[in-house]
């Protein structure tokens, strides 16, 4: 099961901030702020499902924000239930602990500074949330009891049953986590805010820069 943790994991990894999303920035080079409120708005609307409408991000209906969140978890959701073989009630549920762990996620996003390219660097403070630190030894144990108490109905199981049955109770430990979240120490990041376009004015951050924050939104203690 340690391997299914991981894959776990570096699935939420995946789904954070796994995408471009442009800013149209008109004729004019943008200011440091409109750099700084770029980064802020795109975590916040991958975060939350909303973000300062003042900000321009293309290709967001407005009213229909949280549904962009939703398209890339959504996008995850389809690859882990392939390769695990996962039933629909466990696909929602891990969706639904996916979509409440992103809302518990800790950033601040610094000042933005002028890079050689024209662009800017922004900094982001980010607390690293845990969510699988203990996981495995509490699994363990509720698994132990789950056997020695329903050992003829779990061996009677085929091997995908098995693994939902699993899935449903380490979804379940992880809630319970979300209720009291901790944190690790905070970690700085420093992502890149500059032009996409080169016959154009389109400034943002790729799916390269965002992936650096991505990274560090969900803690790897515990694997």
């Amino acid at each position: 099961m340690k391997k299914g943790l991981r894959f776990f994991l570096l699935t939420l990894l995946m789904i954070v901030m796994a995408v471009a999303m442009l800013c149209g920035c008109g004729p004019k080079k943008p200011a440091p702020e409109d750099a700084q409120a770029y980064v802020k708005a795109v975590l916040d609307l991958i975060s939350t499902g909303d973000y300062d409408h003042s900000v321009k991000i293309a290709d967001i209906e407005e009213g229909k924000e949280a549904e962009l969140r939703d398209d890339v978890v959504d996008s995850m959701m389809e690859k882990l239930g392939s390769e695990a073989n996962l039933n629909e009630e466990v696909m929602n549920s891990f969706k639904d602990f996916m979509i409440h762990a992103l809302e518990k996620t800790k950033y601040t996003v610094g000042e933005a500074t002028a890079a050689e390219d024209g662009g800017y660097d922004v900094t982001v403070s980010v607390e690293p949330l845990q969510i699988f630190t203990g996981i495995q030894d509490e699994l363990n144990s509720v698994l132990e009891e789950r056997v020695a108490a329903e050992a003829d109905t779990i061996m009677a199981m085929s091997e995908d049953e098995q693994t939902n049955y699993v899935m449903e109770i380490l979804i379940e430990l992880l809630n319970k986590k979300l209720e009291d979240p901790k944190y690790d120490p905070a970690e700085e990041v420093t992502v890149h805010y500059g032009l996409l376009e080169e016959d154009g004015n389109v400034y943002g951050c790729t799916a390269e820069e965002g992936e650096k924050v991505g990274a560090k939104l969900f803690s790897q203690s515990g694997m």
